[in-house]
């Protein structure tokens, strides 16, 4: 009888909070994706806003007005209007790119849209054994990145060759190397080479060129030639955020920025034919996917 009458509170709170959902452009399919899974999760009522076409002073004042207790901000431009106009409000982000480049308060929680490195890895070596040599390319933006790898890569026996860029160099710089001292090229969402379409498209042509896998964070990849795309569901991550908010409410304690829950595993079959190399037999049990 207890617990049924704590459960009824709950759900009277939780109905009282004022929750706004924000994205970033409700066109971009990520972002459907996450808040589908949110809204799908999530027991009390909420509202999104859509803010790709709205401007900045409308932004301000809807967020004035409605004064939501609680955002739960999808992409980078929605959680920076959120942290500008209401800093003082409880939220929550995610779908962000190296969130840590943002300012970050006490009442911020939210899932990082890259997966934690270690797991990454573990998928890597479970798919690819003789790997034990692997490349990044990465600028000041993504530095923190790579030291994590390097730091769980050790663990298990992996040498991460790192190669810097910026923008200026890139113009100039000779890819050739970090695919020549390496067996496979680790692809991270690092806007400086990820910004240059033609260093991307010359990276992936040195990979067939070498016959040197590259392995990608994103689907996206695989139509460019990556071996192996390791992303985060985003579902997933809206169930996630669902449950922190839910969690945070009931006054538990949570851990304030998590890694995503769920992945999606595609490999591309036919591109590690191609190359000649090695894999798992156990491959379709790995992977979500296996393009052939």
């Amino acid at each position: 009888m207890r617990l049924i009458l704590l459960m009824a509170v709950f759900s009277l709170f939780l109905h009282a909070q004022k929750i706004l959902v924000i994205s970033s452009n409700s066109e971009v399919e990520k972002y459907k994706e996450t808040i589908d899974g949110f809204g799908k999760n999530f027991d009390g009522p909420f509202t999104i806003l859509d803010i790709s076409k709205m401007s900045q002073n409308a932004i301000k004042e809807y967020l004035y007005d409605e004064y939501p207790d609680i955002v739960y901000a999808v992409g980078t431009k929605a959680y920076q209007y959120a942290n500008k106009y209401i800093p003082e409000r409880k939220i929550y982000f995610s779908s962000i790119v190296n969130w840590k480049r943002l300012p970050i308060g006490n009442e911020r929680y939210g899932v990082s849209n890259e997966l934690h490195s270690g797991m990454q890895l573990t998928l890597i070596k479970s798919i690819f054994r003789d790997i034990d040599t692997i490349g990044v390319i990465y600028s000041k933006y993504t530095k923190d990145v790579v030291a994590d790898l390097s730091q769980n890569a050790k663990s298990m026996g992996i040498n991460i060759v790192s190669k810097k860029i910026d923008k200026d160099s890139l113009k100039d710089e000779r890819l050739d190397d970090i695919l020549e001292r390496t067996q496979a090229v680790l692809l991270i969402a690092d806007p400086v080479l990820l910004n240059d379409e033609k260093a991307v498209k010359n990276l992936f042509d040195l990979s067939r060129k070498h016959k040197k896998p590259i392995f990608a964070y994103h689907e996206l990849f695989i139509k460019y030639g990556a071996t192996l795309a390791i992303s985060v569901d985003n579902p997933t991550i809206g169930r996630q955020i669902s449950a922190m908010i839910q969690s945070t409410l009931r006054c538990e304690n949570i851990k304030k920025i998590q890694y995503p829950a769920g992945t999606k595993v595609i490999f591309n079959k036919k591109a590690a034919k191609e190359m000649g190399l090695k894999y798992s037999k156990n491959i379709s049990l790995i992977s979500t996917k296996v393009v052939e």
